[in-house]
């Protein structure tokens, strides 16, 4: 169990970097499961105001006590708890400000799964319409509804929140579900809707092919420890390099 705690601890730590510098956002964090309790390990991607050369990273129970760690669970510690009680599936979630899905949302849009990196957005994710920071059990569970079974959810003028399998998973997907939307709203100056029946039926398409070209795939690279773009970016954070934040 301790080597399992310190690969998560270790893996929020990457996930951390790799967020903040892909999305320009202090202000977010990332959490996962830990095995057999009933108990989060939360990174946010700035350090603790009292340890400023520390990570904040803690490790908390579901009453929000502080087990270890440097830090004070979020203000929005309840997105967690309760996304983890509703989606027994999911062991990492992301909460985060990505811009041009807060964009996106303002604008009564959501993201779809109109290309190849966004085919999990499937026909368009669900969006929270309340503008509001998610601080207790009742609006954690009301976001954790508005979710469903779906890979993410916008918070209407706020953010988002993406949730997955594993840190790797989550992460990658969080990267993506903004480059999507960048995609996305630059296809909509040019005259793209998203929502006339033809591309709908196209995306419906497009899904399936793709989601069976990502299951032969995923099959033939399954014993990995990391996905490729993981490994990429988690070199790139080792090394102190940067990359591209454009369109990807």
């Amino acid at each position: 169990m301790a080597d399992d705690i310190k690969t998560i601890d270790e893996e929020l730590v990457t996930a951390s970097k790799m967020l903040e510098w892909e999305l320009g956002d202090i202000w977010g964090h990332v959490g996962a499961r830990i095995p057999g309790e009933d108990a989060i390990a939360l990174k946010l991607f700035r350090p603790a105001a009292e340890a400023p050369d520390e990570e904040w990273l803690i490790h908390f129970d579901y009453d929000l006590n502080t087990l270890s760690g440097i830090g004070t669970p979020p203000l929005e510690a309840r997105i967690y708890t309760e996304v983890f009680k509703a989606r027994p599936d999911v062991n990492a979630a992301i909460h985060s400000h990505a811009p041009m899905c807060v964009a996106m949302s303002l604008a009564g849009n959501t993201v779809t799964g109109g290309h190849m990196q966004a085919m999990e957005f499937g026909m368009g994710l669900p969006v929270y319409p309340k503008t509001i920071f998610i601080v207790d059990e009742e609006e954690g569970a009301d976001l954790a509804r508005t979710m469903g079974d779906a890979t993410a959810v916008l918070i209407r003028g706020h953010g988002v929140v993406v949730v997955g399998e594993s840190i790797d998973k989550v992460t990658i997907t969080a990267m993506h579900l903004e480059r999507a939307a960048k995609t996305q709203a630059f296809a909509r100056m040019m005259g793209f809707t998203g929502t006339d029946q033809e591309t709908l039926q196209l995306f419906s398409d497009s899904q399936h092919k793709l989601q069976e070209q990502a299951r032969a795939y995923g099959s033939r690279a399954a014993a990995a420890a990391h996905s490729p773009e993981w490994t990429y970016y988690a070199q790139k954070i080792k090394k102190g390099e940067i990359w591209n934040r454009g369109l990807g």
